[in-house]
């Protein structure tokens, strides 16, 4: 192992300038909050690792800021070959999908990326989706530690009120999500994370009992920060929230919920057309928390892994999954199941199929679950209702029943105009190239016409 490097550039300008590691943290956080760019949230701790070597180099972003206090502070241009980082690329690199060392590391690209929703300049829009991302997380997550290294910066005492009042927010939040699509909650959750959660987060230790609940409900808190913004489109910063959301899962010991995530990014990747990552995102998840996730969490990872082996036409592979997800739900027992999981029912279950059979050209047994689903599905669930509608109205064109398809979506199209959800959009999008193929049919104009009267020009697609 190479031994440590002191950055003895860095430390003489710090002394030079009279600054302690927290003076510089401090001034370094104040900066990055009125540059117009993403603000950051250095500790002590961090700049002690600078010094020793022990990070060999902070972010890019970090790097920047840093080099602007100290010219500030001593009154001349400070380069990065001044400070020992003469290696980094210029401002305004993203990192924020770079596998974070430390919960501060997390920290500081969760205040960046809450800040992009908050203070809209442009600089999301130039983000993208990184597929290679998934693939290093993977990694991680198979040879990886679980343990987390980093101490809290100054620990400060918790109570159940803490830990709790982020539950209820994330349920508060998830049920708008449900009901209304991500659009209507996506600012609500950036602003709680910004404001009552990540100044928190730094003093809070998952070693203990409550600071592991609390960074739980953090990790299900972030992890719903990413489903709103995969829900309306914004498919790169959803990448980066679900990244960070395993971090934290990761750090709290939780190998159910960081199962769950990876489901979430396997759902993601299948929905991009990123079919292969999303097989293995989603069996990494059940290998990976096999024995500490409960049955009906097996049943969504197995679920996730048949839906996107049917996106591929893998019918046999496709159909021993789902098998899997029917056991495993067969034996489940919602009093065991955290929070997280608690939606995931025999409706849901239903629901997957029939995206699975859609996909497999299966007409006849897609219609069969999803009218399962349907039937038996919960009045709140609204945006997964209108994607089981959607998926039956392709059924039934599938098996050449024009005139039942178009019934069902229209009830689709009802309930798309007041949600705010880019992916019920694209399902309808998708069924109306799917109903193009049928346009001798008097029922395609007429639906036509329905949804161009009953939805915003905004929302649907010019065929």
């Amino acid at each position: 192992m190479a031994e440590r490097e002191p950055n003895r550039r860095l430390a003489a300008l710090m002394s030079e300038a009279g600054l302690t590691n927290k003076g510089l943290a401090k001034r370094m956080s104040d900066l990055s909050k009125l540059d117009g760019s993403e603000p950051i949230a250095p500790s002590h701790t961090n700049v002690e690792k600078w010094l020793s070597g022990a990070t060999k180099r902070p972010k890019a972003r970090t790097c920047h800021v840093l080099v602007k206090v100290l010219s500030h502070v001593l009154g001349r241009p400070v380069t990065m070959d001044d400070v020992g980082y003469g290696e980094v690329s210029a401002e305004n690199v993203d990192d924020t999908l770079e596998y974070p060392e430390t919960i501060s590391d997390s920290i500081t690209s969760l205040t960046q990326l809450a800040s992009f929703e908050l203070r809209p300049s442009g600089q999301s829009d130039r983000l993208l989706v990184v597929p290679a991302a998934w693939s290093s997380l993977l990694v991680k997550w198979m040879f990886g530690s679980d343990g987390e290294r980093s101490r809290p910066v100054e620990p400060r005492p918790i109570g159940e009120f803490d830990v709790q009042a982020v539950h209820d927010a994330t349920t508060m939040f998830a049920g708008y999500d449900y009901r209304y699509g991500g659009g209507r909650p996506k600012p609500l959750v950036a602003q709680y994370l910004e404001s009552e959660v990540l100044p928190l987060l730094p003093h809070v230790s998952p070693d203990n009992e409550l600071g592991r609940r609390y960074f739980q409900e953090v990790a299900a808190l972030t992890r719903l920060a990413g489903w709103t913004c995969y829900d309306t489109g914004q498919h790169a910063l959803a990448q980066r929230y679900l990244h960070h959301a395993f971090r934290l899962a990761r750090a709290a010991g939780d190998r159910a919920l960081a199962g769950r995530i990876l489901a979430g990014m396997s759902h993601q990747a299948n929905f991009l057309g990123y079919y292969e990552q999303a097989v293995h995102l989603a069996r990494a998840a059940s290998q990976g928390a096999r024995g500490q996730a409960t049955p009906t969490a097996m049943a969504l990872f197995h679920s996730m892994e048949a839906r996107a082996l049917s996106s591929q036409g893998n019918e046999q592979e496709a159909t021993t999954a789902m098998r899997e997800a029917e056991k495993s739900l067969s034996a489940s027992n919602p009093a065991n199941d955290p929070n997280w999981i608690r939606y995931f029912d025999l409706a849901e279950l239903n629901a997957e199929f029939a995206h699975c059979f859609r996909d497999l050209d299966k007409p006849d047994l897609a219609t069969e679950h999803a009218a399962r689903s349907i039937e038996s599905s919960d009045s709140l669930y609204v945006r997964s209702l209108s994607f089981c509608r959607t998926v039956l109205a392709t059924s039934y064109l599938q098996a050449n029943e024009v005139e039942q398809a178009v019934t069902v979506a229209r009830e689709v199209v009802d309930t798309a105009a007041g949600l705010k959800s880019y992916r019920v959009n694209s399902y309808l999008d998708e069924f109306r190239d799917r109903l193009r193929q049928h346009s001798d049919s008097s029922a395609v104009a007429a639906f036509e016409d329905y949804a161009a009267d009953s939805m915003p020009s905004s929302l649907l697609r010019v065929l």
